[in-house]
């Protein structure tokens, strides 16, 4: 009996630390999948291919320096307003808030097989929300936010970082994740929204080609040496003809 109600207290307390670690980073859907299985919750670091997306505000700097302080914090928060619950929408972890930009990645803490499509059918939805947010701005008399979204794939290491009793953050580090932020920031020399590197695009070709994602167009932008990397980076920009609410129902 002693040994029941002590693992029984064990579980709880482990319970409390999942939840306690992940309900920030994603939807309550995937933090309950990890309470149910504390095994797939790897805190201690490891290495995994992931998808990682980040998305920035072009313009951002400018915007905030012309107007005062409450309008620029109040639109901010309704833009990561809405693109969080996109990117919960597609299972996505979301690593942190950078000012203006957002990282977000798939394939962690969950393994998700399909995390490169999750991650693009996510920017393509994010894409649609902020044209709605764009309308809404417009109306109320305000300036139209834009943004860039860069998507990268491959392997990094991921974890729990930082400081052992002070602050902690479930997070991802390595070559990709600065390939991806530099990937993003070729979207406005590209003059497009969404750019993707050629590893994320070996993961969904088959998908587009055979149009299980709808009409989308994947066209090759360049190749490009990242900075801070020697080999070049092929890299493509996607559009949609589709609207991505009416693809979410398919997934």
């Amino acid at each position: 009996m002693a040994h029941t109600v002590t693992s029984l207290f064990a579980e709880e307390k482990r319970a409390r630390e999942i939840r306690k670690m992940f309900s920030s980073y994603v939807s309550p859907k995937i933090v309950e999948q990890l309470v149910n299985h504390p095994e797939w919750a790897k805190l201690g670091g490891e290495r995994k291919e992931v998808t990682l997306l980040f998305s920035d505000i072009r313009g951002f700097t400018t915007f905030s320096e012309k107007r005062e302080p409450e309008e620029v914090v109040s639109m901010l928060n309704e833009y990561f307003k809405e693109m969080t619950e996109v990117v919960f929408h597609w299972d996505g972890t979301l690593d942190k808030f950078i000012g203006d930009a957002i990282l977000a990645f798939w394939g962690a803490p969950l393994d998700q097989p399909d995390h490169a499509e999750r991650a693009v059918r996510c920017a393509l939805h994010m894409s649609d929300r902020l044209e709605m947010l764009q309308a809404r701005w417009l109306a109320e008399g305000k300036e139209a936010l834009d943004c860039g979204i860069g998507i990268n794939t491959g392997p990094v290491v991921i974890g729990n970082i930082g400081a052992v009793g002070k602050k902690m953050d479930y997070t991802v580090i390595g070559d990709h994740v600065n390939i991806g932020s530099r990937v993003q920031g070729l979207t406005k020399t590209y003059n497009t929204r969404i750019i993707l590197t050629e590893y994320t695009v070996a993961k969904i070709k088959t998908l587009v080609d055979e149009g299980r994602m709808g009409h989308l167009d994947l066209v090759s932008a360049d190749t490009v040496t990242v900075k801070g990397k020697e080999t070049p980076v092929k890299v493509f920009r996607l559009r949609s003809d589709r609207h991505e609410e009416e693809e979410s129902r398919k997934l």
